[in-house]
């Protein structure tokens, strides 16, 4: 097999940073910014793998993922294009790789945002009910909430984007970012040229629309999230026929002694097909929801303790005529259930879990998070044992200058016994390292 990491991404990087010393003025203003991440990945007997012959294997995964990104600023109207360009390498027969890793030289983001000038008559004052801070339309990136629904990519090497248009205000006191919004499908999505980093521009398709609310109260405190989603089948998109209703609230409080809670329910419902295969024709309807919270402390002055739980409704009979497997639309799940990619933590459906979490930082280099997670089925597979295993992880970040961070950590997954059902003889253990250059 024969790779390139190509050279139009470098030669992009040549023509744009000369920018930076483009001459500011009261009319317009040129940033540019951007960063460079290479990471290597090692995984030892797979936690998925569809053929028993890989449950033993070694996967291993050099990544890269260049980013530049361009604001160009006009008064009240700006535009913005970042071009990411993610690749894989040293992945020899691991059935994990997918577009989420590889996605060759695409403008991620090009969207164009308007913000209405500043004065009380069109609402932009603290006084006003009503105001417009924004309107974006393009394509780009959101991160909202709590990032189990609609969220880019910090971890997974190939982010999630949309096409559509975004309106950011205020209503009362609340800030409300209304959402229209077509998920974007990275190209291409066959095996072969996704191990070769080939390339070909990403698209939408008309079939496939979110939209709905995300809304903030004014502490910040409490966070809600109102979507549809909708898709059906065409000529060259093949789909489950989701149409679901996703209701998110997402409340946080802080108590005396520095003790902080939080709490997330997100209910689901509506209609959608068991599979994406053209036979499957039959409509089931969906019934499933989310539970998440935890409850903190700061123990020292570096150290922040937390335990967590996450209640997650699942499906073990496939053959009724109900689905409850949550759906977490585009969100992501690192933060809760450790490394993606490679690793490829537990996926955010038919679970229980209990775990604690800390996070320390030491003055302004190094930071270290420490997890352990229990994981069982919310609904077993029958004659299958619920409880999955015990997980252990930890990752320490080291800021060796303000333009250079390296990274450093791994995982353990002691499987249970609900592994036995497909001969998983071995412990899962997994290891990265990395490092992040950004200008």
């Amino acid at each position: 097999m024969h790779r390139t990491f190509g050279f139009i991404p470098l030669c992009l990087l040549t023509l744009l940073l000369p920018l930076h010393a483009y001459a500011k003025n009261d009319e317009v203003n040129v940033d540019v910014s951007g960063s460079f991440r290479v990471r290597y990945e090692s995984l030892n007997s797979p936690i998925f793998s569809a053929q028993r012959e890989q449950r033993s294997q070694s996967n291993q995964r050099l990544s890269t993922r260049l980013v530049l990104a361009t604001q160009v600023s006009y008064k009240n109207i700006s535009a913005t294009l970042e071009v990411r360009d993610s690749r894989a390498f040293l992945d020899e027969n691991d059935p994990t790789l997918s577009s989420n890793q590889v996605n060759t030289l695409e403008p991620v983001q090009m969207f164009a945002t308007y913000k209405p000038f500043v004065s009380p008559a069109n609402g932009d004052d603290v006084g006003q009910a009503f105001a417009i801070f924004a309107i974006k339309a393009g394509r780009m990136e959101l991160d909202y909430g709590s990032r189990r629904l609609l969220a880019k990519t910090i971890y997974r090497n190939a982010t999630n984007s949309y096409d559509g248009v975004v309106v950011e205000g205020k209503l009362f006191d609340w800030n409300v970012n209304g959402v229209y919004l077509l998920p974007v499908t990275r190209l291409p999505s066959d095996s072969e040229s996704i191990d070769g980093n080939e390339r070909a521009f990403d698209k939408s398709f008309s079939e496939r629309k979110l939209f709905g609310v995300y809304a903030t109260s004014a502490d910040k405190n409490l966070k809600l999230q109102s979507y549809w989603f909708k898709e059906d089948d065409s000529d060259t998109l093949a789909t489950r026929n989701r149409d679901l209703y996703t209701l998110s609230v997402d409340y946080t409080a802080a108590f005396a002694d520095g003790w902080k809670a939080n709490g997330e329910l997100i209910g689901q419902v509506g209609h959608a097909h068991e599979t994406a295969a053209p036979d499957d024709i039959t409509q089931k309807d969906v019934s499933a929801y989310l539970v998440f919270g935890y409850l903190g402390k700061k123990i020292t002055d570096s150290t922040f303790l937390r335990a967590e739980f996450d209640y997650i409704s699942g499906d073990n009979d496939t053959t009724d005529d109900t689905i409850s497997n949550f759906d977490s639309l585009y969100g992501v799940r690192r933060f809760d259930f450790g490394p993606t990619d490679v690793y490829q933590g537990m996926p955010r459906r038919n679970l229980k879990t209990v775990g604690l979490r800390s996070v320390s930082t030491f003055g302004s280099q190094h930071n270290l998070l420490l997890g352990y997670k229990a994981y069982w089925y919310n609904k077993a597979p029958q004659n299958v044992d619920s409880f999955i295993g015990h997980q252990v992880e930890a990752r320490w970040r080291y800021q060796v200058l303000p333009s250079l961070r390296l990274s450093l950590g791994g995982a353990y997954l002691f499987k249970g016994d609900g592994f036995k059902r497909g001969d998983y003889s071995d412990n899962s253990a997994f290891m990265f390292t990395g490092a992040l250059y950004t200008f």
